[in-house]
């Protein structure tokens, strides 16, 4: 694979690299049934999200207007299939809340008939959102675009480039976050982005990259790791309040919104701990 792509045009190196993930998102909606089924919706976002992060990195040779579009879409997607799993992770959370005696199962309730609605209603949203249409005409796009442009790199040296700019934009957000005194959730979430992404960019460029980059893959690995229970908490405070207007049960509901409160401040100390670690 490596030297394979090392000889090819940058146009064809790029339609290589997204037609086995596009292959496998029109696989996965193809799946998606009138049934229940959080773990192919869950496999069909990470699929849209590393494509996403594939537009990322070729943008400065497409049509950046066209790309961000692209790249919103396969967002925009990519949410509606991980709203179920938002709200199965917040029951999980809650679970945990009522076993230390915390009055949410009112809350938990409600969140579980969202959960079965949201399910059904995301898979019905995709299987009508055009994905396969969507697909093919930005990856035909795309390669129109990068075969009328002169590039005069290697994909060896794009791939370099742009695996290092995404390397630098990690570590400048993990510099802020680990000089600040205030703890700051919102910057926090940006950092487990911009890990995800880097880690989608070495791992898509693989074939083609030198080792030796600044943050490895077990650092990218740890980051998202602490940096997702984070964005559990942050995702499940969301939702408690989203569905706070569907339970009769106020009280419960502010409960529950103080104990995710508390678990956030909790899991934004011990990611910060982790990115002063890393750093030290």
């Amino acid at each position: 694979m490596s030297l394979v792509l090392r000889d090819q045009p940058v146009a064809d190196a790029f339609v290589m690299l997204t037609a086995p993930l596009a292959s496998d998102a029109l696989q996965q909606t193809e799946k998606l049934g009138s049934e229940t089924d959080p773990h192919a919706l869950h496999e069909l976002c990470t699929t849209l999200l590393r494509l996403r992060a594939i537009w990322w990195a070729f943008e400065p040779l497409l049509d950046e207007d066209k790309a961000r579009v692209v790249r919103k879409r396969f967002k925009r997607i990519a949410d509606i299939a991980r709203e179920p799993r938002e709200l199965d992770a917040a029951c999980g959370l809650l679970s945990r809340a009522r076993n230390t005696g915390s009055r949410v199962a009112p809350v938990m309730r409600t969140i579980s008939k969202e959960w079965r609605d949201a399910s059904v209603s995301s898979c019905h949203s995709i299987r009508k959102a055009g994905v396969d249409v969507m697909l093919r005409r930005a990856l035909a796009d795309a390669r129109r675009c990068l075969e009328a442009r002169n590039v005069d790199q290697t994909l060896e040296e794009f791939a370099r480039a742009r695996v290092s700019m995404a390397d630098n934009v990690l570590r400048k957000k993990e510099q802020r976050v680990v000089r600040t005194k205030r703890m700051d959730a919102k910057a926090l979430r940006s950092i487990e982005e911009a890990a995800a992404r880097l880690q989608c960019l070495i791992e898509l460029f693989s074939p083609v990259l030198e080792r030796g980059h600044r943050h490895t893959m077990e650092h990218l690995s740890a980051a998202q790791a602490a940096l997702g229970k984070l964005d559990d908490v942050i995702a499940s405070e969301a939702v408690v309040r989203r569905v706070a207007a569907c339970s009769d049960d106020k009280d419960a509901v502010n409960e529950a919104v103080r104990w995710l409160n508390k678990e956030k401040k909790g899991e934004s100390q011990a990611a910060v701990k982790m990115l002063r670690a890393m750093a030290a």
